[in-house]
């Protein structure tokens, strides 16, 4: 026994006689997958991206952390060479 989905999908003889309504409403249920399928990697899309901007901006927070601690410690050095003299 096929769907509506299914029945909507073939090309009809003279012999299957499906309604006009069942018809279209197989066809409405297949526009409907196919609109799910495209807004699922939409969906997919906006995740990945939303990831990568949370990675960038770890990253960025890190670099500029490091960027601090690595002037400090060029600071320190300066000063420990200035003493030394």
């Amino acid at each position: 026994m096929k769907t509506l989905r299914e029945h909507s999908n073939t090309n009809y003889s003279l012999q299957d006689n499906p309604t006009l309504e069942q018809i279209n409403s197989g066809s409405l249920m297949r526009i409907a997958d196919a609109t799910e399928k495209m807004a699922l990697h939409y969906t997919e899309l906006i995740d990945r991206a939303s990831r990568y901007e949370r990675w960038y901006e770890q990253e960025r927070k890190t670099t500029r952390r490091l960027e601090h601690s690595n002037a400090a410690l060029r600071g320190h050095l300066k000063r420990a060479k200035g003493k030394s003299k």
